[in-house]
């Protein structure tokens, strides 16, 4: 049975972006795809740093597979699972194919994704631009603490990330990693809000944080008491100032469809979620 579900990795394309790797393994969908042909990869979004002079480059795995912090909402509204060509049947087996690599040969990833960034800001350096990557496309790996060696073979890479863990971004504003060594001066986070973690989010902005959101229908210009910026004019959040709410418009799914969960802030149409909200500022 579990050949028969493993010769046709299509249909475990729906639902849960991680049900995939709940039925087969990762040696199974590598032997299935095949090896990822690249690691990094862009998008429209990442593109639009070009006119401020940052070429960017994205790694994007299994949606949620690495994100030891996602809310129902935030896989449901997942770009890599629900929005444009990303949910593209050729789109997920990409990533499933990265994704497999990563975890059944660590190494061998490391070091294709190493030559990746040589590459790139090889590409960089050519047209003049300042070579910037984001390694959790879709995914949410503490890359600070399991692959730091990165950071420091290329100190001249401006490496970005959101995040939803609470430590990472802890580590971040307080530029330790475990109360030891020094956060990456090169690396960058900005904090996620999901539909339970509210109180993160405001105690991450209190700190000198900024916070990614995801509205419907226009920005409000403040929200949880500081100033609201536009997030989709570009993707390059290290020149964002702080703290400041980031602005991100709902798409995908929960864009076309009454969002449930309260991972989508509607601005005067409440919505079974802001009934979470209220009980999570309330614990």
């Amino acid at each position: 049975m579990k050949e028969k579900k493993a010769r046709d990795l299509k249909v475990l394309r729906s639902g849960d972006p991680r049900s995939q790797f709940n039925i087969v393994s990762a040696k199974e969908v590598l032997t299935r795809l095949g090896r990822p042909q690249y690691l990094l990869s862009s998008s429209s979004k990442i593109r639009k740093g070009e006119s401020l002079g940052i070429l960017s480059k994205v790694l994007y795995l299994t949606s949620g597979l690495f994100c030891p912090a996602a809310s129902q909402g935030c896989l449901a509204s997942c770009l890599g699972h629900s929005s444009g060509f990303m949910k593209e049947q050729r789109a997920t087996s990409a990533r499933d194919r990265r994704s497999a690599l990563y975890i059944e040969y660590r190494q061998a990833f490391i070091e294709l994704l190493k030559h990746e960034i040589h590459e790139h800001v090889f590409e960089a350096e050519t047209q003049g631009m300042r070579p910037a990557i984001r390694l959790n496309g879709t995914s949410d790996i503490d890359w600070e603490t399991r692959h730091s060696e990165i950071f420091e073979l290329f100190p001249h890479v401006q490496f970005y990330d959101y995040t939803k863990v609470m430590p990472r971004m802890d580590s971040f504003l307080n530029d330790r990693i475990d109360g030891e060594r020094r956060w990456p001066t090169n690396y960058h986070l900005t904090f996620s809000q999901s539909e339970w973690n509210s109180r993160q989010a405001q105690a991450v902005l209190h700190a000198g944080g900024n916070v990614a959101v995801v509205f419907d229908g226009e920005f409000p210009e403040h929200y949880l008491g500081f100033d609201v910026i536009d997030g989709d004019k570009s993707d390059v959040r290290f020149l964002d100032p702080s703290p400041v709410v980031v602005g991100l418009s709902a798409k995908g799914v929960v864009a076309q469809e009454n969002d449930q969960t309260g991972f989508v802030i509607r601005s005067g149409r409440p919505t079974p979620g802001v009934l979470t909200r209220h009980l999570n500022n309330a614990a």
